[in-house]
């Protein structure tokens, strides 16, 4: 976040993405504008392509999408408290999202949600917003944001909601990013098999709007194949910001219904054959 002004007033959608051969990309999904309604409408469109909301239950839906907004998150894991990377890789209600995060980077690293404004002063003595030295940002769903610190990348992978510890993989992931001044945010999808599937680049200021402005991107798949998205959020964590850097914050994440990963072939008939192999093996030794 810096405090110069562009001069613009509405927002953009413009494909910004690349992708590889093997990808079964579908589509992308990419807005800036200077307020929330702004972005709206490519918001809805990317939801509306995921399919319709499920519960935070531990359970596998065959389809649909799971949001994350932080805004019902308690105190005690708000600003000033870490917020943990597993928190929404649970198998109970409401927490049963299955996405975990993991910062990138060393020294030390991790998350945090912004305070909740009715709190502030009270149980909550931290400023909303992550308001540092003058600084603040607009949410896209009030009250709380998201923002990582000690780096700017941090992993997303998915989980099965009614295992956490069961490996999944989703038909796409898309997020809000707040105050995007620079090029250089994106997100960068993987595959189980940690195969860059697709490159998508979070459009920035220089494109349509003041400081502070809200951005969407995000992409789907025509088939759940998404294990990992890295993202890359400005130049610096959020424990950075000054002058010369780009901070960066998050809102919404909005991302598919995640599917267990089964066996992969080639391991399960080999499974079956030890098994197979086993149960001969003891019939012999009986006679």
């Amino acid at each position: 976040m810096r405090s110069f002004k562009l001069l613009a007033a509405t927002a953009l959608a413009i494909p910004l993405m690349t992708q590889s051969a093997s990808s079964a990309l579908l589509n992308t999904f990419t807005a800036v504008g200077p307020d929330p309604a702004s972005i709206q409408g490519t918001v809805d469109a990317f939801r509306n392509a995921l399919g319709g909301l499920n519960a935070p239950d531990p359970v596998n839906n065959p389809d649909g999408r799971r949001e994350i907004n932080w805004d019902a998150a308690p105190d005690v894991v708000a600003d000033p408290n870490p917020f943990p990377g597993d928190f929404f890789n649970q198998n109970f209600f409401p927490r049963a999202r299955g996405l975990e995060l993991t910062p990138v980077g060393g020294g030390i690293t991790g998350f945090g949600i912004s305070s909740d404004p009715g709190d502030s002063g009270a149980g909550q003595p931290a400023p909303p917003l992550f308001t540092l030295a003058g600084f603040g940002f607009q949410p896209f769903s009030a009250n709380r944001i998201f923002a990582v610190f000690g780096t700017n990348q941090f992993d997303i992978t998915f989980h099965n909601p009614a295992f956490p510890g069961q490996a999944a993989v989703v038909d796409g992931f898309g997020a809000v990013f707040v105050d995007v001044d620079d090029p250089g945010s994106k997100m960068e999808f993987f595959d189980i098999a940690d195969t860059l599937l697709a490159t998508v680049d979070v459009p920035d200021l220089r494109l349509v709007t003041s400081d502070g402005s809200l951005s969407f991107a995000g992409a789907t798949f025509d088939t759940p194949e998404v294990a990992r998205v890295r993202m890359t959020v400005g130049t610096s964590g959020l424990d950075s910001c000054g002058a010369t850097t780009d901070c960066v914050a998050m809102d919404d994440f909005i991302f598919g219904e995640p599917q267990p990963v089964p066996l992969p072939g080639s391991l399960a008939a080999m499974t079956g054959a030890f098994v197979l192999a086993g149960a001969w093996a003891a019939m012999r030794r009986k006679h």
